[in-house]
């Protein structure tokens, strides 16, 4: 019986991310035309369309730690965003240390940034973190800016990086670990 509720409040959740992002308004397009034409000029536009440099930020994460985007270019990032009272967010969890412990020494690094500002409270935010035993980064966004500029509106959400920085691709809903092996092995 529990295992049924569990079943069906992941596929209700389900229904209402598709329901929410559905009806959500669109991103506001980014204007590149004033952008250099000139082959030498490398500078990428930042924001949140694939093939845009990723916004970058600094946070603290679960252990007091500085985390910094921009220090983690060279390498592919799954950039994910969640909170403890999300269901989805805990079925996704163990695909994710399960994923990180698997590639341990290879060139993806997973920052799941905490929805802080919307969550539970450190308490509960640490329970999460050991019961799931989460050893991959964690910063957390208390104050919610982070949340606002890749414009948060469901989780989890998860940002595809790659190497260069820049945004591969946007899911929204939960991933497994096979969907994140796909993701990352599919870009450089």
């Amino acid at each position: 019986m529990i295992k049924k509720t569990i079943i069906g409040l992941l596929l209700l959740a389900a229904i209402a991310i598709i329901a929410i992002n559905f009806f959500k308004e669109d991103a506001q397009p980014v204007d590149t035309s004033s952008s250099s034409a000139n082959a030498q000029d490398e500078s990428v536009t930042e924001g949140l369309s694939i093939g845009q440099a990723a916004p970058d930020f600094t946070l603290t994460d679960q252990n007091g730690e500085t985390v910094k985007l921009s220090d983690y270019q060279g390498k592919k990032v799954i950039l994910n965003f969640w909170a403890t009272w999300c269901p989805p967010c805990r079925a996704e969890m163990p695909h994710m240390q399960e994923f990180h412990e698997n590639n341990a020494d290879g060139d993806v690094e997973i920052l799941a940034v905490n929805l802080t500002a919307q969550d539970n409270g450190e308490e509960a935010i640490q329970s999460f973190i050991d019961q799931f035993g989460l050893t991959f980064s964690i910063p957390m966004d208390e104050t919610g800016s982070t949340a606002q500029t890749y414009q948060i509106r469901t989780v989890p959400t998860t940002y595809i990086i790659d190497s260069k920085g820049d945004i591969a691709q946007k899911i929204v809903g939960p991933m497994d670990e096979q969907v994140m092996k796909d993701q990352t092995d599919s870009i450089d």
